[in-house]
């Protein structure tokens, strides 16, 4: 038994970065349906309460992999900003999951045989043990797999372009101040689980009073104890080709998004960029801060935490249609008793697969997921992921905001194309949608002074209560048989 390798004529990834991710001998993949599941090849992650329920998973488990540790357990170096360690003030708002908690009840195993995939041990190893089932906040119960893959998120996927779904466009700059400075009223805290953000030369001056950055972290499962390693920052050209990265800039536009949308909001941007890192063979950890895994991007949701609003960018499908277990565990705690913020909104794109399947953690019932409508808002972008597992839709395409400089030709396009950045672009994606229902989310929160809880916040907006943001309903029917899916259609910018 392998995982399904095989694309369709018609498919397969269409960008350089899925290329890139889908050649690495560290992972593994599997073609299903329309969409390309992407998992490191030597990581699992396990639901512990089922596993010490389950005799035989423990005892097979235990035959082909060891324990690393769980998504509460393994030990949080300091953050850092640049490599560089944050001072105490800082360090001290970083949110740290409890033992015993839902998050403990994640564990990561590494597999010990290398002609083991995680795909096929995981398709294995389920059938020893029951799924599991957890309630949510704000919907459904979920079913959990006893095992899962660790799967790799990537902010660009690897069907029809991903997020985002296509590369930046040059444009000209703003004919009005787009972003204005940090003022003295009221604020909401946004959190941005991204790429990171470029300082500029020259820079965005107002929008950089308004950021915060932080690293990402990655998990090192090749070292006994596994330990918490710092992502690289965002770059231009991280792997000296010549070419813009292909995803080069995404936070930095992101953020500028979010502070033209909701001037009173406080952005701490949290850099998760590993997936550009060039391979070389020689040091594992190179290899290993190719891409971003669902467990360091549900780890920097909890870490985070301590926010109104957090704006996860990413968007990925899972082994057979599962919900992440490491997503599913972050949510029950910052949906619980011992969350650091009462009703903290998670915001989430759809992805930009022209799919119906389930992508996550949007498809989460706690988490708010946003599909792209087109330009003129009348229809679903061409690009956008669409379904009843969606909370809402608004434009996403032709989104115009902050950008870094560069001239130059971008990933995957030929050397002789040349394009010039000077500081702005327009692009395409359902993660330029998201961070708008993240902003006003956060309006209706600083205006309220506070009193409005952020996950209320987001009731009032999809319900109409907001004033300046019309709510209509779209229908899609180029996804869906008759009668299709309707979804809250946002009128936001």
């Amino acid at each position: 038994m392998s995982p399904n390798q095989v694309f369709r004529l018609d498919s397969g990834p269409r960008n350089p970065i899925a290329e890139r991710v889908l050649s690495d001998p560290d992972l593994t993949y599997d073609v299903a349906g329309d969409a390309i599941v992407i998992a490191v090849k030597a990581e699992m992650l396990v639901s512990k309460s089922v596993r010490e329920a389950s005799p035989g998973l423990n005892r097979e488990l235990s035959k082909v992999a060891r324990n690393c540790g769980t998504l509460a357990s393994i030990p949080t170096g300091r953050p850092t900003k640049g490599g560089e360690r944050i001072d105490e003030a800082s360090a001290a708002t970083v949110y740290q999951p409890g033992e015993g908690g839902p998050a403990d009840d994640v564990e990561i195993w590494r597999l010990t045989a290398s002609d083991l995939n995680s795909i096929d041990e995981a398709r294995r190893l389920r059938v020893l043990a029951e799924d599991k089932q957890v309630k949510t906040c704000r919907g459904p119960s979920l079913v959990l797999p006893a095992v899962s893959p660790n799967h790799v998120a990537i902010l660009s996927n690897a069907e029809a372009g991903g997020c985002p779904a296509g590369p930046p466009h040059p444009a000209p700059p703003a004919h009005e101040p787009f972003v204005e400075p940090p003022g003295a009223g009221p604020t909401a805290s946004v959190t941005v689980l991204d790429s990171g953000y470029i300082y500029t030369e020259p820079p965005h001056h107002t929008l950089n009073e308004r950021v915060t950055l932080l690293d990402g972290q990655w998990l090192d499962t090749a070292t006994i104890p596994a330990s918490w390693e710092p992502d690289r920052p965002d770059g231009l050209d991280t792997d000296g080709d010549g070419r813009l990265d292909g995803i080069s800039g995404h936070g930095t536009f992101i953020a500028g998004l979010i502070a033209h949308i909701c001037p009173s909001a406080e952005l701490t941007v949290v850099g998760l960029r590993n997936q550009e890192v060039e391979i070389t063979g020689l040091n594992p950890g190179e290899q290993s801060g190719l891409f971003g895994t669902e467990i360091a991007i549900a780890r920097a949701m909890l870490l985070h935490s301590d926010t109104d609003v957090i704006q996860c960018g990413f968007a990925f499908p899972t082994l057979d249609d599962y919900p992440s277990l490491p997503f599913a565990a972050a949510m029950q705690v910052l949906t619980g008793p011992d969350a650091p913020r009462e009703g903290i909104a998670v915001v989430a794109p759809a992805g930009n697969e022209e799919s119906c399947r389930r992508y996550w953690p949007a498809a989460l019932p706690d988490v708010i997921g946003v599909a792209s409508t087109n330009r003129r808002r009348n229809a679903r972008a061409w690009f956008s992921n669409w379904g009843q597992w969606c909370n809402c839709c608004t434009r996403g395409e032709d989104v115009f905001s902050t950008f870094i400089y560069w001239d130059g030709p971008i990933e995957g396009e030929p050397l002789t194309d040349i394009e010039h950045f000077s500081g702005w672009a327009r692009w395409d994606g359902t993660s330029f949608a998201a961070p708008k229902v993240s902003a006003a989310i956060a309006c209706v929160v600083a205006g309220s002074g506070g009193a409005i809880l952020p996950i209320d916040a987001w009731d009032l907006l999809v319900s109409g209560g907001v004033e300046g943001v019309e709510v209509s309903a779209l229908t899609d029917y180029t996804l869906n048989p008759f009668p299709g899916v309707t979804l809250p259609n946002l009128h936001i910018m």
